[in-house]
């Protein structure tokens, strides 16, 4: 399945079904859009996507342009830019889920997971869904980082990325980004994690959707998440969410004794006993 971008560019995407209908409780089949993490491809959600099908929710997961199946060259040559993923990608897979949806807003919500999450107010159609999940998602400003990552993100940001992506012509993967990013790519999100106020300082970005969003925001974090969405940075991504109903759940893995989730674990299927967290939430 695709779905074609304003721009033409064609995503990969996948449907799932609800595994016995939609759940008693649902007057109507509800969607559920996952949008991924920073080079994660969309099988990396397939445990939860499943554990949705289970609860009776139709679930549209998808790869973002220069990522996974969307991928249609070398990433050298690929013009994909990250505000891209918000303003064309994201949009446009609201869009075909409202149609699957039979154009019903009311019955569509958003998981978004890392950059999925604080990308989102990107999308323009953003402000037409009533329910928004945030998963480990933060800006990346490294200032609100804890200290002593500082010398790490400050070696990343001013001297591993911008060295790779002007040497190589792109991110590549094994730098620990796990996916090859596109150039473009690569440059928004080094030059907006250097600058004060992440994407929110970038003159050339129509931010708007981020305060035109008025439906209910759960943003669930996880305190052993500190090298990619620690606490602060996810206060600064909730700021600008004005007119959101706003839920914030932090868990603490070791005050409840349990195993690290950190930025990516909360979607293992080791770690299904979280899900309701969200799922619930969701019904």
């Amino acid at each position: 399945m695709f779905i074609e971008c304003a721009d033409g560019v064609r995503l990969a995407c996948s449907l799932t079904a609800p595994s016995n209908g939609f759940a008693s409780g649902m007057e109507v089949p509800r969607y559920v859009v996952i949008n991924s993490a920073t080079g994660v491809r969309r099988s990396f959600y397939s445990a939860f996507v499943q554990h949705l099908a289970n609860a009776g929710f139709h679930t549209l997961t998808w790869d973002p342009r220069g990522i996974g199946e969307s991928r249609t060259c070398h990433p050298r040559s690929d013009p994909a830019r990250m505000r891209d993923w918000g303003q064309l990608d994201m949009d446009a897979v609201l869009l075909r889920a409202c149609a699957l949806a039979s154009g019903d807003w009311s019955r569509i919500a958003v998981i978004g997971h890392s950059s999925g999450g604080h990308l989102s107010g990107l999308a323009a159609s953003l402000a037409n869904v009533q329910q928004l999940v945030l998963v480990a998602s933060g800006t990346c400003d490294w200032r609100l980082y804890p200290k002593r990552g500082w010398p790490r993100l400050l070696a990343a940001w001013y001297g591993l990325a911008p060295i790779a992506l002007t040497a190589f012509g792109y991110m590549p993967g094994r730098l620990g980004v796990g996916h090859d990013l596109p150039q473009g790519v690569g440059w928004d999100w080094r030059n907006w994690s250097a600058t004060p106020g992440y994407l929110f300082s970038d003159p050339n970005l129509d931010l708007s959707g981020y305060s035109a969003f008025k439906g209910q925001l759960r943003a669930l974090h996880f305190t052993d998440d500190t090298g990619f969405a620690p606490p602060p940075t996810v206060t600064d991504l909730l700021r600008h969410f004005t007119n959101a109903q706003v839920t914030r759940v932090e868990f603490n893995p070791r005050a409840q004794s349990h195993p690290p989730v950190g930025h990516f674990g909360f979607f293992s299927a080791k770690n299904a006993h979280l899900w309701p967290l969200v799922v619930q939430w969701l019904r």
